[in-house]
Order: structure tokens, then sequence, then C-alpha cells
């Protein structure tokens, strides 16, 4: 596979030959990598897949303008493929026309009524039968023997430098962008991590005082809001309703949406073949922040746009409505008729849409937080109904208190408060009798979030209680932080090996994290990996191989439970002490902290048998647990020294 270039050029040879070698020179003399057809073709392969990948991977199109390259059928090909990869072209000049002279040098059978042809065609000149955006664009002038070149050779250097990072991270989101469409759009593929944050601030990065160097394809916008929506657990910032009668201007709208890097739900890109229809649907509204309606006389007419706009309604979901189409307004559903509207059919020019899109926009940002928080709730807590009301579900911790602070704005609100299914989940979640540490953290590359969701969705359906980050971080919180302690607070600490995940810094972390604290490690295998890639405490597992039974899940899953169910009464004990000794350490273990009566007697047993166990009591439990054996002891020290005064003074 080629790497990433600086240039790709484009040239006519019958003109331009000589100067795009001398180009080509030049500029890598300079240490630009340039994509040239006499240097980078080798023999024995398709030649023009070659130059399709070479445009694909280079930052910059140069195109050499003469009478042959602007006749060329091949470089009107490469000016097609760089148009709609939306690549930074650069026009050079190089030759305006040809003479007789030199056609007649080329052809040397040739009559002076070809010639008269020839010209009539236009394919004497560079002008004549130019590309139409290519005309648009500002040239740099090269011709031979009327600009200077070194002049003009400066110009292209300050071209090519105009904001090359920017142009550059176009490219390398292109190309991933390409790969993960040429590979079924598969989860492996999409951005995760630091990768998709870079995306999403490159995405979001505006121009205002000058032309963009390059503008993203649709394909990069939907590869970087694919990615956002994989990391938030396949939920969306907006659901798209409409008849299929309106799906140019519904796809209109997505693009906007897509451009702002907010993510979509629509029934034509995300509803998988073989499922169920209806109940994706039903999914896609309930973990939507808002319901968009494209309304218009065959939106009212669908009876999947009323199912969806009905229970939008019922989940108090915040519904927004752009007018599509014309409607008799007596067959507006009485619920709809009060609710402003963004109207689309009043559009005659470009500008209107665009003030369009700006006040659909500004809706979406209009408390923007607090429509996030009532989606992620309302999933978590159909979750919990869907499972016969499974407590472990249910909130603890700063989710539970983050919720409670929810439910006190949300009760107060006029519109979009809280449902009742909300009401009883944070209730029931806030009457647990004692907080319960969790059975699992899933430690795992959000390459590999569909497995990982699936996983998760396993272990809770078996009554294990799952610390996962796509359910468990509360927005605004310190991700790190709230990872950390996620795996102080789980028995296991489960981690999904595939090559994404075993390379990754941030599952390092976390297994260093885990090995710290002596926490039980269990591995699954999701994809092939290199052994020499494991992590040293990841290599010290036997891991369950989920590609055994012919991939067949809910075998491999009855494995992976029978490990996750050993030893429970050790694995909680070691975890509860833990949090007691992490919170005396971050209290500057003070005395009040410190444990006293049956428990440290408990702690002092387990304690012993730990030394015979895995996972291992810690350094920090075995502090805790002899400073309040040292604690006691002083206690009762005191207190014999206290007996022994007030006998003395009984005596006296």
């Amino acid at each position: 596979m080629n790497p990433l270039q600086d240039a790709f050029i484009s040239y006519g040879r019958a003109d331009s030959k000589q100067f795009a070698e001398q180009l080509n020179k030049r500029l890598t003399s300079l240490g630009y990598t340039v994509w040239f057809d006499f240097n980078d073709i080798p023999l024995g392969v398709d030649y023009q897949k070659q130059i399709n990948d070479g445009i694909e991977k280079a930052d910059n199109f140069l195109f050499l303008i003469s009478p042959h390259s602007v006749n060329s059928e091949y470089c009107g090909l490469e000016i097609e493929l760089a148009l709609k990869h939306k690549k930074r072209i650069i026009p050079l000049l190089h030759v305006e026309e040809i003479s007789y002279d030199t056609w007649q040098y080329r052809n040397p059978g040739g009559s002076k009524d070809e010639w008269e042809a020839y010209k009539a065609a236009g394919k004497h000149c560079h002008f004549d039968n130019m590309h139409p955006e290519i005309r648009k664009i500002n040239w740099v002038n090269f011709r031979e023997g009327i600009d200077d070149y070194g002049d003009s050779f400066e110009g292209l250097l300050g071209l090519l430098s105009r904001e090359e990072d920017y142009v550059h991270r176009h490219t390398v989101l292109l190309n991933d962008a390409l790969a993960w469409e040429r590979n079924q759009k598969q989860t492996r593929y999409l951005l995760t991590g630091e990768d998709r944050q870079q995306a999403e601030t490159w995405l979001a990065t505006r121009f205002k005082d000058s032309q963009p160097p390059v503008v993203p394809t649709d394909l990069h916008y939907e590869y970087i809001t694919e990615s956002i929506k994989n990391g938030d657990n396949l939920m969306t910032r907006v659901f798209l309703s409409h008849a299929e009668e309106d799906a140019e201007t519904t796809d209109q709208v997505r693009r906007t949406l897509m451009r702002s890097g907010i993510t979509t739900w629509t029934y034509r890109s995300d509803i998988e073949y073989g499922s169920d229809f209806e109940a994706a649907i039903r999914r896609g509204v309930k973990e939507a922040d808002n319901v968009l309606l494209l309304l218009s006389s065959h939106a009212l007419k669908s009876k999947y746009c009323q199912q969806e706009i009905d229970l939008a309604l019922t989940l108090n979901k915040r519904l927004i409505i752009m007018l599509a189409g014309a409607v008799d307004e007596t067959d507006i559903p009485v619920a709809l008729r009060n609710l402003q509207y963004i109207d689309l059919t009043d559009n005659k020019t470009e500008a209107d849409y665009l003030k369009d899109e700006d006040d659909l926009l500004r809706v979406l940002k209009q408390d923007a937080t607090y429509f996030n928080e009532h989606k992620v709730l309302l999933a978590k807590a159909l979750k919990w109904e869907r499972q016969q009301r499974n407590p472990c579900i249910l909130l603890q911790g700063y989710e539970l208190q983050h919720a409670l602070t929810w439910r006190e704005v949300a009760q107060a609100r006029d519109a979009n408060g809280p449902t009742e299914i909300q009401t009883e989940f944070i209730e029931a979640s806030k009457n647990q009798t004692e907080a319960v540490s969790t059975d699992v953290i899933i430690s795992y590359s959000r390459a590999d979030s569909d497995f990982a969701r699936k996983l998760n969705n396993a272990l809770q359906r078996q009554r294990k209680r799952t610390w996962f980050d796509q359910e468990s971080i509360a927005s605004g919180t310190d991700f790190q932080q709230e990872i950390h302690k996620g795996i102080e607070t789980s028995n296991f600490f489960l981690f999904v090996l595939s090559p994404r995940s075993v390379t990754s810094p941030y599952c390092a972390d976390e297994v260093e994290y885990a090995a710290k604290l002596n926490k039980r490690m269990v591995t699954v295998l999701y994809r092939p990996v290199e052994v020499k890639d494991l992590h040293p405490e990841l290599a010290k597992v036997q891991w369950t191989d989920f590609n055994a039974h012919e991939g067949e899940f809910e075998a491999n899953f009855k494995e992976l439970l029978q490990t996750l169910d050993t030893d429970p009464v050790h694995l909680r004990y070691h975890t509860g002490l833990l949090m007691k000794a992490i919170e005396w350490d971050e209290k500057g273990r003070r005395d009040d902290v410190l444990l006293r009566g049956d428990e440290l007697k408990e702690a002092q047993r387990w304690m012993v048998q730990a030394a015979e166990k895995e996972p291992r009591s810690t350094v920090l439990q075995g502090e805790y647990v002899a400073a309040s054996r040292g604690a006691l002891e002083s206690s009762r020290r005191a207190e014999t020294k206290r007996q022994r005064l007030v006998m003395a003074g009984l005596r006296e």
C-alpha cells in the first residue's frame, strides 16, 4: 500500500513531461513526497488503480495546464476523482497553446485541413476544453519564456504550506473513511480515543476570515459522526422521522447535521438487514436526544411517522418540526399544532436554506446537556424494566447523585420532564439498602464496541453487575478518573483481546491500574492477536476464546460465566476492603475511617486466608488493617493506663 504523499502531479505528457520531471525533482529535493507516475507505478499492476490510490493518498493535486492535459481523457478522470474527494487542487499553467509546427512534428503525416479541424475542436489550446472547476481556481503561472520560474515556484511552496496540517488531516481521515467504507462499514474501522477527538476538533474547525483550503466530503462527515455514535453506545442526538417521499430533503438535513458533528438516526442507514424494523425504530427514538419530524402530507399519512411521534411524545422527547411540504393545517395532529416549526418550503435561494439551517442548529444547542442526560437515564430505565427490574442495572454512587440532581431540574420544567419509568428507576436506585460492588468491569478498544456491548448485555441478563464505560460515565466527568473508580469497585477486570486493544495506551493504563490493585483478571479473545503484543499482566492469564465453537457466542459465554463464578466471597471481600482502604488513604489516613470491632476481626482473618489465594491482598489493604489494629492496641493501652490511674486514685 502506498504511503501518504504531499502532492500528486497530473499532466499531459506530450506538452509537460520534462517540466513535470523537473517539478518533481525540485519538490523532492526540498523534502516533499510526490506521487509521479514515472516513479510510482510498478510493473505488472493495474495502472488506473495505482493512479486512483495516488490521488486518494495525496494532500494536494497539482494539475499542469496544457493543451494536452485539458484534452486528455485520463487527466479528466484524475480531475474528477480529485474533485470527488475534495482535494486541494492547485493548477499550474505551463503551455497555453501549441503551434502548427509543434503539431506537425507530433503528427508527421497530418494535413493542413486536419490541423484546422484540430484547432476548431479547441485541442491546440489550454482554455476551450478546460474542466469548468479548473477555470474557477487561481493558477500559478509557469509559462516558459514568460513567467519567472523562481517566483512561480515560491508561490507554489506558499500554497503547499498554507494550512498544511488541516489539509493533511483531510487526507488521513479520507483514507481511514475509505477503508471503513470498503470493509462494509465495520465498527472496527471507526475512530476511537484520541484519534476520534482529533477528528471532531478538525471537523469543527472554521476559517472565518479566509476560504478553507479544502472542505470535508460527505464520507468524512458520515465517518466521523458514526465514530462519535459508536463511542456513545449507538445513541444519537437526532432521530429523523420522515416519509419515503421526503427522502431527498431528509438527506439534505442529515448532511447539515453531520457537518456540525451531530449524530443522526434514520431508518435508511441505521436498520441492519434481517432485524426487526419496528423494534429498531422504537430503539432509535428512545436513544435520541431529539426527534426531528420532516412534516409533509406524505408524513401525515405515514403510519411509521405517526408511531414515531406518538412514542416521542410519550417519552417526553423534544420534538422539532421542519415543514418539508405543503400540508392542510386541519390534518396536523392536535398535539403538534401549537409547536413552532422551521419552514423549508419557502426557500428560493441557498441563503434561505442556510438561515433555516442556523435556526435548527440553534434549537439543538439549547439545553443540549439536559436532553442528553434525559436520553441516557431513559435508556437505562427502560433496560432495567426490560430485564424485570434487574437490580444490577440500578444506579450507585456518583451516577445516582447525578441522576437525583437531574431529576430536580427535570421536575421543574414545563415540558420534556421526567417520564414515569425514569422516576421509578431513580427512586429504586435511591432506595437500595446498601452499595454493592460491581462484578465485572469491561476493558476494551472502542474499535470492538459491538462485541463489548453484546458481552455487557449478556452479563447483565445473568444478573452480573457490570461497569461499562458507555453506560457508567456521566457527562462532564473526568474520564480516566471514573475508569479508575470502576476498576476499584469491580471484582473482576475483564479485558477484550484484539489487535487494537493490546496496542492501545488507554487500555494499557487500565491493565496496569488493575494489576496495581491485585484485581482478578479475565481475558476473552475477540480477534486474533500476536502474543508478543500482550501486556505482561495479560500474558499471565489464560483467555476464553470467543472464536471457539465456530464462533458461537452463547457456548463461549458459558465458559466465561464459569470463570466469573469462581470464589465470589473472596473477591467481594477483596473489593470491599480495598474500597475502604482507598477511602482511608484519600482522607489523609484519618483514624475515624479505620476498622473497628467485628469488622477488624473479619479483616484480620481474611488477610491470613488471602495469603493462600488469588488475588492476594494489596499493600494498601495490609497497611489499612495494620493501622486499624495499631489504633485498637493504642486505644487499649490508653484505656488500661486510664484504669490504672483511676485505681491509683481510689487507693489514695
